[in-house]
């Protein structure tokens, strides 16, 4: 299979690296790249100095997306900037490919319906870059909530947290797209955007959401410093989401409550502590979870649907749903009033 990988970046390079590590040769690499950069990361973005990273894995690279396109590439992922994400996708399919979408599918809601109609008159594979629903603890919620072992929820929180000075050693932060609006950047789309598909893949949609962002920062950016929002659920479920660049080290954790119960995952720690009545608190430490097999099994399933001919696992629609929630955050925030989703 013939594979288009659309920027190069420490994303793009992940899945270069997981798909060599799963399908070696049988797969054959070419990369759309804008800029052209020489640096080489490893799996934990450290700068490998004096590699090249196309002669590595075998990339034959263009700089012209409608040349790489017309290699006729089977599948592409879309690893570019935020704001690039529709125009990319948009191209691919037109140009009948399947695709994995890095999150988010992109910074507003333009074209999102020319995707979807494309997609299903073409019959293409979508598949949303969520990893952390492979997260253990993740799938230990969702099932503890899905079971109703907790009874009938009443509240939930999650809190995605992280230094954005310090998110990418390797660069200035100044200069990252997530530094930049007009590359689609601030935490609600980067880190909160990932709790925004747990949370509708768990509860499903949200009713409406009121919000509150802050941009005044010391920090030398154009996007929102920090975000909360609370979003309502049916039956009135409220639930609240915190998100910003400040914090070091790193917060990413879950709290629901239920009238039987509560859990808590913290997916850094890797751990999950669950309280069901008045009994003694079961704890699960994940002592061998590797933050990249999120990523390998990923892409296990994307291959696997088009092989298979199956819907994707997590399909353009959670990508659409997610997005249509982090809109309505900066919208309930900039009117200061309660959105509906």
């Amino acid at each position: 299979m013939k594979i288009l990988i659309t920027g190069l970046g420490s994303i793009g390079q992940r899945h270069v690296r997981n798909l060599r590590r799963l399908y070696g040769n049988e797969v054959e690499l070419i990369a759309y790249r804008s800029r052209g950069l020489k640096t080489t990361f490893s799996d934990d973005l450290k700068i490998r100095e004096g590699v090249d990273l196309e002669a590595e894995y075998g990339i034959t690279a263009y700089y012209r997306l409608e040349e790489a396109l017309a290699q006729k590439p089977e599948a592409a992922f879309i690893t570019n900037i935020t704001s690039r994400h529709m125009e990319t996708a948009l191209a691919c399919a037109r140009a009948g490919c399947h695709m994995l979408i890095e999150k988010p599918l992109s910074h507003d809601m333009e074209g999102v319906e020319e995707l979807e109609r494309i997609a299903e008159e073409k019959g293409l594979k979508i598949f949303m870059g969520f990893q952390n629903r492979y997260h253990p603890s993740v799938q230990r919620m969702k099932e503890s909530i899905e079971s109703g072992e907790l009874g009938n929820l009443v509240y939930g929180s999650c809190e995605f947290s992280e230094r954005v000075i310090t998110m990418h050693r390797y660069e200035d932060y100044r200069d990252t797209y997530m530094a930049q609006k007009k590359m689609g950047g601030g935490p609600v789309l980067n880190l909160q955007m990932h709790d925004l598909d747990i949370l509708q893949w768990i509860l499903g949609k949200p009713a409406e959401v009121s919000s509150q962002i802050k941009y005044a920062s010391g920090l030398e950016i154009d996007v929102e410093e920090s975000a909360q929002a609370v979003f309502t659920y049916r039956g009135g479920i409220p639930v609240y989401a915190h998100t910003d660049f400040i914090q070091y080290p790193p917060v990413h954790r879950f709290k629901m409550v239920g009238d039987h119960g509560r859990i808590e995952a913290d997916l850094i720690a890797a751990e999950t502590v669950k309280y069901i009545g008045d009994e003694p608190a079961m704890i699960w430490k994940e002592e061998d979870f590797i933050r990249n097999d999120m990523f390998i099994e990923e892409l296990k399933d994307f291959f696997d649907c088009i092989k298979h001919d199956r819907e994707s696992v997590i399909p353009l629609k959670a990508g659409i749903i997610s997005l249509q929630m982090a809109v309505a955050v900066k919208k309930a925030a900039e009117s200061k009033m309660t959105v509906k989703i």
